[in-house]
């Protein structure tokens, strides 16, 4: 037997969506400055993963990436399995975002994925 809303309930229930808290946006900083693949990128990402802590972008580094606005560092903490499917995405999507290289699971980069794009 079926069970449906009676008539009188549905604009209650459609308000009820409509005011339903959103996902918790992703924080990002250093974003004045990011390139318009970085700037891409950056989006992508917090819109596909919402396990990323944050992003960050430009910001001062003894390398020119960070500092010219063409890398990314996405934050991922603990999930190493959170971080192998970023790096998969982002490398097999390398056309897309002009991605230059990806760096993951090597020394410094085991809780962020850094991404440096075109």
């Amino acid at each position: 037997m079926w069970h449906y809303a009676p008539l009188f309930a549905i604009p209650a229930i459609v308000a009820a969506v409509a005011t339903a808290p959103a996902a918790a946006a992703v924080p990002e900083s250093g974003v004045n400055g990011l390139c318009p693949n970085a700037v891409a990128l950056m989006h992508y990402i917090a819109d596909t993963y919402p396990g990323v802590q944050s992003i960050g972008g430009v910001r001062p580094d003894r390398l020119p990436d960070h500092p010219s606005g063409h890398a990314l560092d996405i934050m991922i903490g603990s999930n190493m399995g959170l971080g192998d499917t970023i790096a998969a995405d982002v490398r097999g999507q390398s056309g897309r975002f002009g991605v230059k290289y990806v760096l993951w699971r090597v020394p410094q980069h085991f809780n962020h994925v850094h991404v440096t794009v075109l």
